[in-house]
């Protein structure tokens, strides 16, 4: 799972590239939020608080994250200790 912060923000070509050559699904916090268009295939939507559920049970059970211009704070996130065990 591609997983995106604000800090990519001035690079939405290259990360939509990036999702799309390696068939990411792609989730997104609130600024980063437009990255990958809502109705894209791959994405996720937003994660975190205020991020749909689906999106937050989906990162749970991944594999693998990428993660690209996030900080992890508390909203995206929750608890430290009790993200993607």
């Amino acid at each position: 799972v591609l997983y995106l912060g604000g800090g990519v923000i001035n690079a939405p070509e290259r990360v939509r590239e990036l999702a799309e050559k390696a068939k990411l699904p792609t989730t997104m916090t609130l600024m980063a939020l437009g990255m990958l268009p809502k109705a894209h295939p791959l994405s996720l939507g937003m994660l975190g608080m205020h991020g749909a559920r689906s999106t937050n049970f989906i990162l749970q059970e991944a594999d693998l994250l990428i993660v690209l211009g996030a900080r992890f704070d508390d909203r995206a996130i929750g608890k430290t200790e009790q993200f993607c065990p």
